[in-house]
């Protein structure tokens, strides 16, 4: 039933092109890597790609490829409380799952066309990645199936210029997640057959669907208590709290990336003393 349902649903192929509607198309290259401006003999205006984002290559196709990231230092404070107050604004959808200005970029962004209400959301973590324009859930093995996002999953820049997963509603209360960093995904449905349109972009792969593409660290708060009791066992003040909760979450996520890419033997780095439950 879920191969049926997310068969049906596999429709938004990140031909991003399509939502930049028809008066300002993106722009073309030419081989030279020029951009074509030319419709007939007259100029045409047209949507220029976005910069490279941060730390990504460009293949030779013109698509992206980004397999790691850093993390940014996700606290900041211990003042935030838990359970946070409720958002009661209801969200507004208030941009493209795939900007034109980026789907120069990117070969597919397979996509759920509303809204899946209630699902089951457990607290699993993966890691997507995008290679030559196409995202998949990088798990151990040569065999990483594309990934299906839910419906409220939007490419962002975020402030330091890297491609990030985001909200297409307005307010976002779950942050973004740089592409190649671990996301919270939920859960995922068992691999299934592509769509014809997906294996033309992307080749031939399996499909999961993930509940939801989010960062772990969106509400340090949840943490605060733990972090707080680490002070309190080490005689760390405030900031030696943060200062070393950051550290070690950064080089986590290093570590977490130089063993799915480099050096699976490495051990993995453990920051439970920090914020343990």
């Amino acid at each position: 039933m879920m191969r049926c349902c997310l068969l049906l649903s596999l429709v938004a192929l990140a031909a991003a092109c399509s939502q930049s509607g028809p008066e300002q198309p993106l722009c073309t290259f030419d081989d030279q890597g020029r951009i074509v401006m030319q419709s007939g003999d007259a100029e045409a205006a047209c949507v220029e790609p976005a910069p490279i984002p941060t730390g990504a290559k460009q293949e030779k196709s013109g698509r992206l490829t980004i397999l790691e990231a850093p993390l940014p230092p996700p606290f900041s404070d211990l003042d935030g409380k838990w359970p946070p107050d409720p958002v009661n604004d209801k969200p507004v959808l208030t941009r493209p799952a795939v900007p034109p200005e980026l789907s120069y970029y990117i070969r597919a962004f397979p996509q759920a066309t509303e809204p899946a209400g209630d699902v089951l959301s457990m607290g699993s973590e993966h890691t997507i990645v995008l290679r030559d324009g196409c995202f998949f859930l990088d798990r151990e093995g040569e065999d990483d199936p594309l990934v299906f996002f839910p419906f409220g999953v939007a490419l962002v820049i975020d402030d330091e210029g890297y491609l990030a997963f985001g909200s297409r509603y307005e307010p976002n209360t779950m942050g973004s997640v740089r592409v190649g960093l671990t996301a919270q995904t939920g859960w995922y449905s068992e691999p299934s057959d592509p769509d014809p349109a997906l294996v033309d972009a992307c080749g031939n792969h399996k499909v999961v669907s993930v509940a939801h593409v989010t960062n772990p660290f969106a509400t340090p708060e949840r943490f605060n208590p733990a972090l707080r009791r680490y002070g309190e066992r080490s005689g760390a003040t405030e900031k030696q709290i943060v200062d070393r909760a950051n550290t070690c979450a950064v080089e986590q996520a290093q570590r977490e990336a130089d063993r799915r890419l480099r050096n699976p033997s490495l051990d993995p780095l453990d920051c439970n003393r920090f914020w343990a439950f």
